[in-house]
């Protein structure tokens, strides 16, 4: 496949580019695009240093698949002319994830929508929405989802590799007592501290990203009248989200069906006893991992509390978008 990355000097970028590697995707020509600014710089991928170029009709002709993690500008303005000049789209922002012609795709979960698409744009969904609904589909399945509370935990990576470098430096100058505590008292300093909001809030008081894990959770799961509600807490980890998650389902269950059915979900890894999913655990792995289940008092087996991590970067964002690649190859070659 002739292939690109736009994006392909962020952390996502890089991330899809490890991916292509450790999975032996059949490349026959990659196109790494940037910013301007990193035009003419080169990239090492499979023993070849290939050169970033800057977004162009010419460049974007004879392409199979274009993978976009540059932003919605960039995504609004450029994915439809990759389209149009023949490429199928896999966009990693939020441009067309709501649209209601827009396949907004978690193999494991949809990938059935894949192939009823033409050449056109498959979006990839938020980092958090992807883990929540790996572990939500096959619960739905068995007990009838009536209701899901979330609150997410997200490490500084999701905010790109900037987030991470003020973390790393603001932490160095506290320990090193270069600044007092007190003069890191602003809401937007991450060291040390959880903030509890991501992106801007809206009328209602919900944050962009609580938002967006709400409405596309609704819509890969097709359950437009689902009770769900999150919170969004940005926290000082380097990678890897959490996610505290209530459910509550139309159909009373026991732990062990519970259990169940997450076990036999593609995707999924259930870790029991001492064994937590914790964030430095889900680092640079490809699974969502759910543990600390238990049943909440009182509510007759229909009401049950878990702990939802992965790595962002990887199956929250690069990995999905390289798996709906290679659904799509299969599916063509079957065709």
């Amino acid at each position: 496949m002739n292939i690109a990355i736009v994006g392909a000097t962020g952390m996502v970028g890089q991330s899809f580019l490890k991916l292509l590697d450790e999975r032996s995707f059949p490349v026959k020509q990659v196109k790494l695009f940037a910013s301007k600014k990193n035009e003419g710089k080169t990239i090492l991928f499979r023993s070849q240093k290939l050169r970033i170029q800057s977004l162009s009709k010419e460049n974007l002709k004879n392409l199979d698949i274009v993978f976009f993690s540059a932003g919605e500008e960039i995504s609004c303005e450029w994915a439809p002319q990759a389209v149009q000049a023949g490429a199928v789209v896999i966009d990693n922002s939020a441009a067309f994830r709501m649209d209601k012609d827009t396949a907004l795709v978690v193999p494991e979960v949809n990938g059935s929508l894949i192939k009823e698409y033409k050449k056109g744009i498959i979006a990839n969904p938020n980092c958090s929405t992807i883990q929540l609904v790996l572990a939500l589909k096959p619960l739905h399945s068995h007990f009838d989802l009536e209701s899901a509370h979330i609150s997410s935990y997200q490490s500084l990576s999701g905010a790109g590799q900037s987030a991470l470098n003020q973390l790393k430096e603001e932490s160095q100058s506290l320990l090193d007592n270069t600044k007092s505590l007190s003069l890191t008292s602003d809401e937007h300093s991450s060291a040390f501290n959880c903030i509890p909001k991501i992106g801007r809030i809206n009328e209602e008081g919900f944050s962009t990203e609580e938002v967006k894990l709400m409405q596309e959770t609704k819509k890969i799961l097709n359950l437009p009248g689902l009770k769900i509600t999150a919170t969004a807490v940005r926290v000082p980890t380097l990678n890897g989200h959490g996610e505290a998650v209530l459910v509550t389902f139309k159909k009373a269950c026991n732990k062990e069906s519970l259990t169940s059915a997450l076990t036999e979900a593609k995707g999924v890894e259930v870790l029991t006893g001492e064994h937590l999913p914790h964030q430095r655990f889900v680092d640079g792995r490809d699974l969502a991992y759910v543990g600390r289940i238990r049943a909440v008092p009182g509510e007759e087996g229909k009401s049950w509390m878990m702990w939802i991590a992965a790595d962002n970067l990887r199956k929250g964002a690069a990995l999905n978008g390289l798996q709906i690649a290679e659904t799509l190859i299969q599916q063509e070659n079957k065709g």
